[in-house]
């Protein structure tokens, strides 16, 4: 393979301007040669791909190509799954370091002469490229950890350095130690013979010459251990601050167990301010994704054991509800008002609900009576709204499917899956496999042969108001 040039990672674009796009790379033709296969051979990539990721999946999947293998049986070498490993090739999610350098073990010890530190140079800087764009907190994580291990790679060099001259200063101590030893041999030899008097003063000038010399050696052996030192400790500085750096980056990085998680995160950090932010320190860090994504869904599917859904709710059954948790007077209004305004999507005809709810949460009273019947009678009327389709699941109802309360959120676009969010007293759960999203729309549609009939829903509301009336 011809030489590759590698060049730094591209730098930040002036504000207000758009980063200049490199040119075409050839690496992507360069490995498509070498690997025998042409890149019009694979299935293109489909969707809204930005074109840094696109660039990416590209090399990914010629690499893919020269291995050779099935998809399954590259996602059972990497250890991941066939779904994930699909997304890295398609674009659609960038992988973690660790799959990147797997796969390139994979291929280099398969076909050892397409991997090459210019090829792998390359593949870490449209690694970085596309990172920067999809996911900035994994980006500046990653770019840190890069940093960390160049200071580290320094601070190793330096103590080869130090280690190297001390050596050379205790060796040139041993000879002048050696030197002063014979010196005082000869001035004793000398004081025994006067016919070698003229030789041992010759042997002495000698003698002191070169300790003269090996004591300048040392001394400047002693300036350069010195310098090193400094260097040294400097590399040493640099890798704590880099690692102090790279924990508070990791800190705000979300939890990449849960892809959801990190991709609405990331959505976040790239759309700039929302209107929730302003009450940032109201919830916890795990809430604010679901607060990105409810405002992006297209429609959402609800199953509530306890209480009205909070997007149904009025103001005064949100304050009851908000009151049972552990908050001051403050934060209840504040949390009353956020309520309200993530409310208004759905108001606004822009979001559509769909909701299977417990009996026992109409009949449930969280509040004063008249609050109460305020809650049930905006129920009844937001069932003539066309973007809500509520059902009533029985007092009666046996063993339920599903022990906890959950939703399902649903997207417009189609390179965002369904995400399902399951929420608990301490923490939340963002589902986005395809499999775990498909047995929580399971468990709605079991659930909705057990509701009562649709068209008895206003009804069923209608005589829980009555006996709250009587």
């Amino acid at each position: 393979m011809s030489e590759i040039q590698a060049s730094g990672p591209p730098g930040n674009p002036e504000p207000g301007e758009r980063p200049e796009r490199p040119g075409p790379n050839p690496l992507l033709a360069e490995l498509s040669a070498l690997a025998g296969i042409s890149p019009q051979t694979l299935s293109p990539i489909s969707g809204q791909v930005p074109p840094e990721a696109r660039d990416f999946a590209e090399t990914l999947r010629v690499l893919f190509g020269a291995l050779g293998m099935s998809l399954n049986r590259l996602a059972a070498v990497v250890h991941s799954d066939p779904g994930t490993v699909s997304r890295y090739l398609s674009g659609k999610r960038i992988p973690p370091p660790d799959f990147i350098d797997s796969l390139c073990k994979a291929v280099y010890d398969a076909r050892g002469s397409l991997i090459t530190p210019q090829v792998q140079d390359v593949v870490h800087e449209q690694f970085l490229a596309a990172l920067r764009q999809h996911s900035p907190a994994r980006y500046e994580v990653q770019r840190l950890t890069d940093l960390l291990h160049v200071a580290a790679q320094e601070k190793r060099q330096h103590q080869v350095t130090v280690s190297a001259l001390e050596e050379a200063i205790a060796s040139r101590n041993d000879r002048i130690y050696a030197l002063e030893l014979e010196s005082r041999q000869l001035q004793a030899a000398g004081g025994r013979n006067e016919q070698l008097l003229e030789d041992e003063r010759r042997q002495r000038a000698q003698l002191q010459e070169t300790l003269n010399d090996l004591y300048r050696q040392v001394s400047n052996l002693k300036e350069q251990l010195n310098l090193a030192q400094r260097r040294a400790a400097g590399a040493e500085d640099r890798c704590r601050e880099v690692e102090r750096r790279l924990e508070a980056a990791g800190a705000r990085l979300p939890d990449e167990t849960q892809p959801a998680v990190a991709h609405w995160a990331a959505a976040g950090l790239a759309a700039g301010p929302n209107w929730w932010d302003r009450y940032s320190g109201l919830f916890p860090d795990w809430f604010g994704p679901y607060m990105s994504m409810e405002q992006a869904a297209q429609s959402m599917w609800i199953y509530e054991q306890q209480f009205i859904p909070g997007l149904l709710q009025t103001e005064k059954y949100t304050a009851a509800v908000v009151s049972l948790g552990n908050c001051t007077p403050e934060q209840a209004s504040q949390r009353v008002e956020v309520r309200q305004e993530r409310q208004r999507r759905f108001r606004d005809g822009k979001m559509k609900l769909r909701v299977i709810l417990d009996e026992g949460a109409l009949r449930r009273t969280v509040t004063a009576t008249e609050a109460h019947l305020e809650q049930l009678r905006y129920l009844r009327t937001a069932c003539e709204s066309p973007g809500l389709t509520l059902e009533i699941l029985p007092l009666h109802t046996g063993v339920l499917v599903s022990p906890n309360s959950f939703a399902i959120l649903k997207f417009a676009e189609d390179s965002m899956p369904d995400v399902a969010y399951v929420e608990s007293l301490t923490q939340a759960l963002y589902l986005d496999q395809e499999d775990d999203v498909q047995s929580y729309l399971l468990v709605m549609e079991r659930l909705s042969t057990r509701t009562y009939d649709r068209q008895k829903t206003q009804d069923i509301i209608d005589q829980a108001i009555a006996q709250l009336e009587t």
